[in-house]
């Protein structure tokens, strides 16, 4: 292009700034690049690769031994109505049975029970298991809290809630080990039962019982209260008597009115008879023997009827005694048929087996699984970072 003369060619810099910038982007890039690989690296790669070098290689071989087994009742009639209805959501009596079952089994006291059948502890401890899976591991101490804990890693027990069947699988680091652990665990659940069925059998007979014995204190109180009243009075049965005594009355009544038609005969026939008299004597006698055995019947403190009416309340009080002891007897009775009926036990459908291959670790699911979920973490993460970056720039 053509210059004036005299005028100046302008100099040209270099773009000492926009190098700066692209290489400070360039080393950014550079950086964000070394920071994800590290990141998958650490996350992904690394976990992986520590798994399947455990599970592959340095992890101790577990036998599972697995049962299944029952909770039932003798009861267990056809259900109808609201049963039903609850049995068809698993809402029965089999049902929580199996639940206390299930939760003793998974307890504390289930695993101290277990200690002094077997040396489970010593089972769980043994030198040849890798340290990161025998009792304790590197990150626990020895406790019992600690135990108990390994103890549900050990032990797991899952619950049909509709088919009412239970799977128990025990994890030990021999085959016999693990039988012996599922055996005696099942002989707990059956004394549990044993011990429920007792309980059961207790609290059901123990009212009735308790029912039975007062009735026989009252028969006991109410005949002896009868016999005092004959020793008192000195009558055996009042009622007979005065039925004795109604008789007598009826019978000088109807003496009493043959004498006196006798009199009024013999008075009208011929009134200056000598007969007179004694005919009188006789009425008159006859009256008075009627009201005194009127007397003794009733009309005083100690006349029949008194005694008549105390006598029947005591017979009624020992004969509602006699009833209420036999619907007490009869009431025992169906307590303990119904609780003999309620009767529960444990019933093993598959006892519990001795593996012949050790089942766990499960290498290639481990590995897997930690592949996968690296893989996911990092994604999230790496989604994360990107958004942050566009959202500064």
């Amino acid at each position: 292009m053509f210059q004036p003369f005299g005028a100046r060619t302008p100099m040209r810099l270099p773009a000492v700034g926009g190098q700066s910038a692209a290489r400070a982007a360039g080393l950014r890039i550079r950086a964000r690049a070394q920071s994800v690989r590290l990141a998958f690296l650490a996350i992904v790669v690394i976990p992986t690769a520590l798994s399947a070098l455990y599970t592959g290689v340095l992890a101790t071989p577990r036998w599972v031994s697995e049962a299944q087994f029952v909770v039932r009742g003798l009861s267990s009639g056809r259900a109808s109505g609201l049963d039903a209805l609850f049995r068809t959501f698993g809402i029965s009596r089999t049902v929580d049975d199996a639940n206390i079952v299930q939760n003793f089994i998974l307890s504390r006291d289930a695993m101290r029970a277990l200690e002094q059948r077997l040396p489970l502890r010593a089972m769980f401890e043994r030198a040849d298991v890798d340290r990161l899976a025998r009792f304790p591991r590197p990150w626990e101490w020895d406790s019992e809290e600690r135990f108990y804990k390994y103890y549900l890693d050990r032990v797991s027990l899952v619950q049909d809630g509709v088919k009412g069947i239970s799977s128990l699988a025990v994890v030990a680091f021999s085959a016999d080990d693990a039988r012996r652990i599922g055996v005696e665990l099942l002989a707990l659940a059956e004394d549990l039962a044993n011990r429920l069925n007792l309980r059961a059998q207790n609290d059901a007979v123990a009212s009735a019982e308790d029912h039975v014995a007062a009735a026989e204190k009252g028969v006991v109180a109410a005949q002896a209260a009868l016999t005092e009243f004959r020793n008192k009075h000195l009558l055996v049965d009042p009622g007979k008597n005065s039925e004795l005594l109604l008789e007598t009355i009826t019978a000088l009544s109807l003496d009493y009115a043959q004498a006196e038609a006798a009199l009024r005969e013999t008075t009208l026939s011929a009134a200056s008879s000598p007969a007179i008299a004694a005919l009188r004597a006789k009425a008159d006698a006859l009256q008075e023997r009627i009201f005194a055995e009127r007397a003794k019947l009733a009309g005083s403190d100690e006349a029949l009827a008194g005694k008549v009416s105390e006598y029947e309340r005591l017979t009624l009080d020992r004969d509602l005694a006699d009833k209420s002891l036999s619907a007490a007897i009869e009431s025992l009775e169906l307590a303990r048929q119904d609780a003999r009926r309620q009767l529960i036990y444990v019933e093993q459908i598959v006892a519990p087996n001795l593996p012949d291959e050790a089942t766990e670790p499960e290498g290639l699911r481990t590995t897997s699984t930690f592949l996968v979920m690296g893989f996911a973490i990092f994604a999230v993460l790496w989604i994360v970072t990107v958004g942050a970056q566009e959202h500064e720039q």
